[in-house]
């Protein structure tokens, strides 16, 4: 008798464990997101001189992947309510397509500074920077919509669920699609690793021909703040490609270890302002701006705001 109420007692406090998972981590990734999306305002209301931009651009679709996490989350957490087959469609379609769209912004970046290396130089303006932003905010987006729209258009049909899943919603075709969004994150994956190899071998091969012509201290520190945004999201994004790729051999339970999965996957939209916020400089004075209501004020060193790699003397080299 003692061990079966240890046992209930064991699992009630998994379930609240799990709800309290579940529901705080979405939360969390949108109130996390919240100075960001203040701040873009801010930015363009005041018309601010911000260089690296788009930084803060991912803050609004990872604000998007925590909401529609939490709109997902009530699918998982309350089984016995009934979803209409559109509620629930649209609940997933949302969740994977802001989640595509932060992982292919977070490829955007990286591809930015690999274009900037490749030009050797990064002398940018403000209107390039804003430019740049919408670019792959907008781009993200679009190849976000054409990717997750193909196995929601054609494995998907209209049918009474009788609970809200992926495996329900997806029925007769659940390991297509497992496969497909497994494939396609992993692609992402791979590509914001070799992108970050050719960027990190770029920089090596400058360096060691033409160390006179270093990058400045903000240089690094974009460098360094772009490679451990890669990082954070080849770490969260991994264990939800492993178990998508490996549908076949989940078992019964596959809802709750695809769900955890989900779940570490949304900490990259979490961690990712926390990143630029405590790495870039402007990006808090700007931020204690708005908290003191404009009374801030920051004196910089001019020469100190230039975020540029000098091109090799290649004159003075071959004297």
């Amino acid at each position: 008798m003692s061990n079966f109420s240890s046992t209930n007692s064991t699992n009630e406090e998994y379930k609240k464990i799990t709800k309290i998972l579940t529901i705080g981590i979405p939360v969390t990734t949108i109130i996390v997101n919240v100075p960001a999306i203040v701040m873009i305002i801010w930015i363009v209301a005041r018309k601010e001189k911000v260089k690296n931009c788009h930084l803060l651009s991912i803050g609004i679709t990872d604000a998007l992947v925590g909401i529609s996490a939490f709109l997902m989350a009530e699918t998982y957490l309350y089984t016995e309510k009934i979803f209409s087959y559109y509620d629930c469609w649209i609940r997933y379609y949302m969740f994977c397509l802001s989640l595509s769209a932060s992982m292919l912004h977070v490829l955007g970046i990286c591809g930015q500074r690999l274009k900037i290396v490749l030009e050797k130089t990064a002398v940018q303006t403000q209107q390039y920077n804003r430019k740049f932003g919408w670019l792959v905010t907008v781009a993200s987006w679009t190849l976000s919509i054409i990717i997750n729209s193909i196995p929601f258009s054609i494995w998907t049909q209209d049918h009474n669920l009788s609970m809200c899943s992926l495996d329900t919603l997806f029925s007769g075709y659940e390991r297509k699609f497992s496969l497909y969004i497994g494939t396609s994150i992993g692609f992402y994956s791979l590509l914001v690793v070799l992108t970050m190899l050719i960027l990190s071998r770029h920089l090596w091969l400058l360096g060691k021909r033409h160390p006179s012509n270093a990058w400045g201290e903000k240089d690094r520190r974009i460098f360094v703040t772009v490679c451990i945004i890669a990082i954070v999201f080849l770490v969260t994004s991994t264990p939800l490609v492993c178990i998508l790729l490996t549908y076949d051999h989940l078992g019964d339970n596959k809802r709750s270890k695809r769900s955890a999965c989900v779940l570490i996957s949304l900490l990259n939209s979490a961690i990712n302002p926390v990143i630029y916020l405590y790495r870039v400089q402007k990006f808090r004075n700007i931020l204690r701006k708005i908290v003191l209501c404009g009374k801030f004020n920051n004196t910089v060193n001019p020469q100190s705001n230039q975020n540029r790699i000098n091109p090799p003397n290649l004159e003075v080299s071959a004297l």
